[in-house]
């Protein structure tokens, strides 16, 4: 009888471990973003479309991007809206990345142009927004992985939220804002240089920040011929996360959601925003087909 009794106890022990090891599997929030991103990884085909808006001040919604592609095996088309609201009107990109080439249509093109030598400004804007480079974003940056409470047992959604070192963040935009510079001075010899948008500080992404360097009165920044772009970026403060929902059955994202908050001096003041970025995906394993700018020129 004793016997029989110690194997019923092994046999719930051994239940009720194997439980606890699921509910921590489960509840490890560092596991399941490192299983959706494996999955999404090895996707060769999806959908995704968002927009970005940057919430300041005086400028609420005034800096909106829309955006759209998709990805086919290696290459990927995207399609650009920036608002320009002061101006009432919207300046259209499309990018298409196919091998090693970058090609664009901008505005009126009819014909896709292979961006050569300018690669480095659009490949910035296709950055922006591609859900792979978000990815990419989070694996090299993230600081910590926390769950988020699931307000709907019921569904087939599951989310996490990532937050980003500031430090990296610091690192990756003066990185971004220095070929913005050097870009800049290219464009006295080529009309051709695009000028990308500036993720993490939106309001930069206008030149400004290039302009008030060379006349700033105090003494963070001294040089007099171009912007110290690694000063400007020392005295922001920026602080960034994304947040993923994916499906649990398939471990594959359905929404990216980058919330960035950063303050920073231009023109003797202090600038607080606010900027969002959402990302949804969808139609994992089939797209329609890309541009093809060798048959198509004018496809889209």
């Amino acid at each position: 009888m004793r016997k029989g009794w110690t194997i019923c106890l092994v046999t719930l022990l051994c239940t009720a471990m194997g439980g606890c090891n699921q509910m921590g599997v489960k509840q490890s929030a560092g596991s399941a973003f490192e299983e959706v991103s494996d999955h999404f990884t090895t996707q060769d085909a999806y959908e995704f479309h968002g927009r970005t808006k940057l919430l300041t001040e005086n400028s609420a919604n005034g800096n909106v991007v829309n955006f759209s592609g998709r990805k086919d095996k290696e290459a990927v088309y995207m399609n650009v809206k920036l608002s320009v609201p002061e101006e009432n009107r919207v300046n259209n990109l499309s990018l298409l990345n196919r091998g090693d080439k970058l090609y664009a249509k901008q505005g009126s093109d009819s014909s896709w142009k292979d961006v050569g030598q300018t690669k480095h400004g659009f490949q910035q804007e296709m950055d922006n927004w591609d859900p792979a480079y978000a990815f990419q974003q989070m694996a090299e940056m993230k600081k910590k992985v926390l769950p988020l409470p699931d307000e709907n047992p019921n569904d087939d959604v599951e989310g996490v939220r990532v937050t980003l070192d500031s430090a990296k963040l610091k690192s990756w935009l003066v990185t971004q804002m220095s070929e913005q510079a050097s870009g800049s001075q290219i464009q006295s010899t080529s009309s051709a240089v695009y000028k990308p948008s500036v993720k993490l500080a939106m309001s930069l992404s206008d030149g400004a920040w290039k302009k008030s360097a060379t006349g700033h009165k105090g003494p963070r920044i001294q040089s007099q011929s171009a912007p110290n772009v690694s000063e400007i970026v020392d005295q922001m403060d920026v602080n960034a996360e994304y947040t993923v929902f994916y499906n649990k059955t398939s471990k594959l994202p359905t929404t990216i959601s980058m919330s960035i908050q950063s303050q920073y001096d231009l023109k003797g003041q202090r600038v607080r925003e606010h900027s969002q970025v959402e990302t949804y995906l969808t139609n994992y394993g089939k797209v329609k087909p890309l541009p093809n700018p060798e048959e198509s020129p004018a496809g889209k």
